[in-house]
């Protein structure tokens, strides 16, 4: 008997954090002309999108036709991933997953960090501070404390502590700098 169809048995339309494994390794059933499963088929597994990267790339099917790929790590930007298994003589197959940001990592300034500001008065426009996880992807987390500080210069700070919201943004509204006049960090 030859392949004549190839078919998803595992493994697809997944989501794990970037840079990680999906929990279900992809499987594919290599079926015979008569619709049952073949065994003794090589199966290569490759990614075709996202990045990443997988373990035990050629698989060989089982008694029943399945063969299962070792692993597959996402990429490390968010979003979509790609992976195709190939058959000789087949169309190979597409399973996605999607890779959701990390544990936020990093802070980053979503808007202009200010030029200059007069002495009591609110900071406009207001700055909004974002968490990036490990490689750079913004993560949508809320509550995560956020507290400016004046690293130099002199002077104090009010309206200096916030949350993230939803989005993963904190945005100080009311942020002020107080006391000597001059450059500040």
């Amino acid at each position: 008997p030859v392949p004549t169809a190839l078919a998803i048995s595992a493994g697809n339309n997944q989501s794990a954090t970037v840079g990680t494994a999906v929990a279900v390794a992809p499987a594919v059933l290599v079926k015979d002309q008569h619709g049952k499963g073949l065994a003794g088929v090589t199966v290569t597994f490759a990614v075709a999108a996202g990045g990443g990267s997988v373990g035990g790339a050629t698989a060989t099917t089982d008694a029943n036709g399945i063969a299962t790929l070792g692993s597959w790590t996402l990429g490390t930007q968010a979003g979509g991933n790609g992976l195709t298994a190939t058959v000789n003589g087949l169309q190979p197959l597409s399973f996605s997953a999607t890779g959701t940001p990390g544990s936020p990592a990093t802070l980053f300034f979503l808007t202009t960090p200010p030029g200059s500001a007069a002495n009591g008065t609110v900071i406009s426009p207001a700055v909004a501070i974002g968490l990036h996880d490990q490689y750079g992807n913004q993560v949508a987390q809320a509550g995560v404390a956020i507290t400016a500080s004046l690293a130099s210069g002199g002077g104090s700070l009010s309206g200096a502590a916030v949350s993230t919201g939803a989005s993963g943004v904190a945005t100080f509204t009311g942020l002020t700098i107080t006391g000597t006049v001059g450059p500040r960090t």
